[in-house]
């Protein structure tokens, strides 16, 4: 089934639910009585699942999901498959519902898929089920970080959960380092209350622990994820500048980030140096929004998707041809790496698809070059983005283009 082609710039952002609540979510249907087998496919095709939101105010970027994995399923199978095998991608639209996630999530299993990619806007659902189910789950898990490291980033990951996607805790680390060359009175925070925000500030807070810095400020700042309307913050704006901070950190939703920008400007703020995150520029959903005022934002991007080789560049336009000119981004090109990660994995293990030949594999995966550049997981390490992949941007509304600034 493949999805249509979706020019519209609706918010493409990304609920991520919290861990308890999908973790209760997914153990109560289980305990219901939904199926939780092995997941082997059949002789003839390979079963793989797909989650991600496709419609709403996150569809953007579950469209970009979908679209970067079947482009690199068709091309598996038109070049005779994995072993011979034919891929089977089934998938669908869990509109950030937790509930719908678990649900789709268990019927792909009892349906044979012998993996789930997914999801960008319920990771923690699929993460979870992932180990209760004892099936792989890779790809746009969410924005990596506490989805994949619920307890920590010193602490093991999800055993099951294998994630091309952004990580916060990368992001989070990328633009720490930045702020303490560039941010001579400090730096504030606002993030919100989820793991996407959690994720960023842990980010944060590893490599401001290690250089011995602390925010100027910090607070959490609770948001609407499911209508996209944006919160009044003039109280936090005022305690930023209280503060004497030279930075601030926006860790919230692409359409706060672009409401703050037009605020501070509104107010005359001119010195206040602002950063934002991992999704800012996944799409052009915040720099749409902001207008003139999103001129000077401050975020970092892949380095591959900063200078492309010559491979992107020829993936992108293979992209903006097939889905009718809609514009490639990270989250369709992990996607891609995604299943080609899978392809390798069953390749090296003989054409065994069960779960646990697929993990064994994952966990022992070492330099896959990806679009995204070179990609590892080891038993630890369940997250191939890194900050030291990134590389510091800002945003030039003239030009309208992320340039880097390092």
């Amino acid at each position: 089934m493949k999805p249509p082609a979706d020019n519209s710039k609706g918010f493409a952002m990304k609920r991520i639910i919290p861990v308890a609540t999908a973790i209760a979510a997914a153990t109560a249907l289980t305990l219901a009585g939904c199926a939780g087998g092995g997941g082997t496919s059949s002789d003839e095709k390979i079963m793989i699942g797909g989650i991600a939101g496709t419609t709403g105010a996150y569809g953007a970027v579950g469209i970009a999901v979908i679209n970067g994995t079947q482009m690199a399923v068709d091309e598996i199978n038109e070049a005779g498959g994995i072993d011979g095998r034919q891929i089977e991608f089934v998938w669908d639209d869990d509109a950030a519902d937790a509930t719908k996630s678990s649900q789709l999530f268990q019927q792909f299993v009892s349906d044979g898929a012998v993996a789930i990619l997914g999801s960008p806007d319920t990771g923690p659902t699929t993460a979870a089920l992932g180990d209760q189910m004892q099936i792989p789950v890779l790809g746009a898990v969410d924005d990596g970080g506490l989805t994949v490291y619920p307890n920590g980033p010193d602490e093991p990951p999800f055993a099951w959960t294998f994630s091309t996607s952004l990580n916060t805790f990368a992001w989070g680390g990328k633009l720490a380092e930045w702020s303490i060359d560039n941010c001579p009175n400090g730096l504030a925070m606002l993030h919100d209350p989820t793991t996407y925000g959690l994720g960023g500030l842990a980010g944060f807070e590893m490599v401001f622990e290690e250089t011995g810095h602390d925010f100027a400020y910090v607070e959490s700042i609770t948001e609407n994820w499911g209508s996209g309307a944006t919160v009044n913050l003039d109280a936090e704006i005022q305690k930023i500048v209280d503060s004497g901070a030279s930075c601030v950190e926006v860790w919230l939703t692409p359409g706060d980030e672009a409401a703050f920008m037009q605020e501070i400007a509104s107010l005359g703020i001119d010195d206040l140096i602002v950063l934002g995150n991992d999704v800012t520029n996944a799409d052009a959903t915040f720099t749409d929004l902001a207008g003139p005022e999103g001129n000077g934002m401050i975020s970092a991007l892949l380095t591959s998707d900063v200078y492309p080789n010559d491979r992107l560049l020829e993936w992108q336009q293979q992209y903006r041809d097939l889905f009718d000119g809609l514009e490639p981004g990270p989250f369709a090109e992990l996607s891609y790496d995604a299943v080609y990660i899978l392809k390798q994995v069953i390749e090296d293990a003989d054409g065994k698809t069960d779960p646990e030949s697929i993990r064994a594999g994952l966990n022992e995966l070492t330099d896959f070059e990806g679009l995204t550049g070179s990609l590892s997981f080891t038993e630890q390490i369940h997250t191939t983005i890194n900050k030291e992949q990134l590389t510091m941007v800002q945003w030039n509304y003239e030009t309208k283009k992320w340039e880097p600034i390092e």
